[in-house]
C-alpha cells in the first residue's frame, strides 16, 4: 500500500535533506546499533515541517522493509549486494522504498536524488550503478504483485521474508496466536506509526487541545484507550509553543493507558519509570496522588525532573536505583507498577530496527531479567496492595511465565482481576491484559496481582 507525506521535490535540483539525512540514520542504525527514534528527533531537528515528516517516512519505512527492498535490489546489481559499500545500499534502499511505497513521489525525483548522492559519496562510477539498478527496477514487476506471494497460503520462512520479519518469531505467533492473528499482526507491523500526545488536564482539557493544535494546522484524532490521548494524523506538534508551555506531552498510548489497569491509590512506585510518562499518566488520571519515580539511569532521571516542571508535576519524585537495589521500605507501598524493560515485539512498526536484532536467546536473558526485577517489586507492596507489571512484548516468555513464576515463589501473591474501563476492557481475560499491535496503536501485555491482606 502506498502512501506518505507529500514528497518536497520543487525541481528536485538539489540534494534533498530528507533524503541524504536518511542515508544517514539509516547507516548508524544499521551498522553502529542506533535507535531510529532518538536519532531521527536529532537529525531532524531543524528540518522544515515536510522534510521532518519525509524523513520519518523514509527511515522507519525502509526498516520495515528493508528485505523485500534488498531482495529487488540484488536481483538487479551486476555487484553482490553484500559487496556493495555501505552508502550506496541506502541510498538505494531509500530510493526504491519511495517508488514502490510513496505514490506522491515522482519515481524521477528518488532516481535522480539516489544518483547525486551516489556520485558524490563514490564518483562517477557509484552514480552510474546506482542509476542503471533503479532504472532496471523501475521497469521490472514489483515484488509482491500479481504472481508473488499470497500470504494466506505461505509458509513461515516466506512470510518473515515478505514482511521483514525474524523467522523465529513468524513461526512462534502462528503457533501461539494462529495464522489470521498472525498476518493481522505482521501486516499491522508493516503499517506508517503516528506520534501519540498526551493531553494535560492541569493546563487544557482533549477537546481544547485538539482545537488548538488544529488551528495550528496540527490534525490529531481522539484515541479510544485513553481519556487524555490524542493521535496525530498530520503536523508536527513538537513545532508547536503548547509544547513547550505544558500543554500536552509526546507519549505513547500504551503508557498513558497502564495506569487505568491499576486501582486507585494513594501513592504509586514506578519502577522503571523514566522520562515519566507513566508517572505522569498515573497523577493526570487520579490513579494515584503521589508517585515514586525509580530508573537506573541519572540522565534518564533528568528528562523526567524537565518534563515534570513542564507539565507541572511535582508529585513525581525521582529516586535513581536499580529495581532489584531498592532503596525503599519493604511491605510498605499500596500501589506498584513495574514497565519491565523487554524485547518490544509488541512496538515493531514503531521500533523496525528491533526486528533486526532481537533473538530467542535474548528474549531469554531478558526473561531472567524481568522475573528479578519482578520478586523485587513485589517485595515493596503492603498487605492488600495491588501490582502491574507490564511490557510491550507480546511473547509469553516475557510475560505469562515471568508472572507465574514469581506467584510460585511467593504465595501471599494472588492474581486480581482487572478492573478496566469501556475502551480497554475488550483486551481484558482475568488478570492479564493483552492488545496486539493495530491501525491506532502499539501491542503491550500486563498483569495485575495481589498480596493477601
Amino acid at each position: 500500500m502506498k502512501g506518505g507525506p507529500p514528497a518536497n521535490v520543487k525541481g528536485d535540483r538539489g540534494a534533498s535533506p530528507a533524503r541524504r539525512r536518511a542515508v544517514q540514520v539509516l547507516r548508524e542504525v544499521l551498522e553502529r546499533g542506533g535507535r531510529a527514534s532518538l536519532l531521527l528527533a536529532e537529525r531532524g531537528a531543524n528540518l522544515s515541517g515536510e522534510d521532518h515528516d519525509l524523513l520519518r517516512h523514509l527511515v522507519l519505512g525502509v526498516l520495515r522493509h528493508k528485505e523485500g527492498l534488498d531482495a529487488e535490489l540484488a536481483g538487479a546489481s551486476r555487484v553482490p549486494w553484500k559487496k556493495l559499500a555501505p552508502p550506496l545500499r541506502e541510498i538505494l534502499e531509500v530510493a526504491l522504498y519511495q517508488v514502490r511505497h510513496l505514490e506522491r513521489v515522482p519515481a524521477y525525483a528518488a532516481v535522480d536524488d539516489a544518483v547525486r548522492q551516489a556520485r558524490a559519496s563514490g564518483g562517477e562510477g557509484a552514480a552510474k550503478l546506482v542509476n542503471a539498478i533503479l532504472r532496471n527496477l523501475l521497469r521490472a514487476t514489483p515484488a509482491g504483485a500479481a504472481g508473488g506471494l499470497d500470504p494466506a497460503d505461505a509458509a513461515a520462512d516466506a512470510l518473515a521474508r515478505h514482511f521483514s520479519h525474524p523467522e523465529f518469531l513468524v513461526r512462534r505467533w502462528i503457533e501461539r496466536f494462529g495464522r489470521e492473528a498472525t498476518l493481522a499482526l505482521l501486516a499491522s507491523d508493516n503499517e506508517p506509526s503516528g506520534m501519540d500526545l498526551m493531553t494535560n488536564p492541569r493546563r487544557t482539557d482533549r477537546d481544547g487541545l485538539a482545537a488548538a493544535l488544529a488551528a495550528e494546522g496540527i490534525v490529531t484524532e481522539a484515541s479510544p484507550f485513553s481519556p487524555l490521548g490524542l493521535s496525530v494524523r498530520s503536523g508536527n506538534p513538537l513545532r508547536s509553543p503548547l509544547f513547550g508551555s505544558g500543554h500536552f506531552a509526546i507519549q505513547d498510548l500504551a503508557s498513558q493507558a497502564l495506569p487505568l489497569l491499576l486501582p486507585a491509590g494513594e501513592s504509586l512506585v514506578d519502577l522503571a519509570a523514566a522520562p515519566g510518562g507513566k508517572s505522569f499518566s498515573a497523577l493526570a488520571l487520579g490513579r494515584a496522588r503521589r508517585v515514586v519515580s525509580v530508573d537506573r539511569s541519572p540522565g534518564r532521571l533528568e528528562r523526567l525532573v524537565e518534563a515534570s516542571g513542564r507539565l507541572g508535576y511535582p508529585e513525581a519524585r525521582p529516586v535513581a536505583a536499580d529495581v532489584t537495589r531498592l532503596p525503599l521500605a519493604a511491605g510498605c507501598f499500596d500501589r506498584v507498577l513495574f514497565d519491565a524493560p523487554c524485547s518490544g515485539t509488541g512496538t515493531l512498526r514503531k521500533n523496525p530496527e528491533i526486528r533486526r536484532r532481537i533473538t530467542p536467546a535474548a528474549i531469554d536473558r531478558l526473561a531472567k531479567a524481568q522475573g528479578d526485577g519482578l520478586a523485587a517489586a513485589a517485595a515493596l507492596l503492603a498487605p492488600g496492595g495491588f501490582l502491574l507489571y507490564s511490557t510491550c512484548s507480546l511473547e509469553e516468555e516475557e510475560n505469562d511465565r515471568v508472572v507465574a513464576a514469581v506467584l510460585a515463589g511467593d504465595p501471599d501473591l494472588v492474581p486480581a482481576p482487572i478492573d478496566a474501563p469501556p475502551g480497554l476492557a475488550p483486551y481484558v481475560e482475568g488478570n492479564r491484559f493483552r492488545i496486539f499491535p493495530g491501525p491506532t496503536n502499539d501491542g503491550f501485555t500486563a498483569h495485575l496481582v495481589k498480596r493477601g491482606a
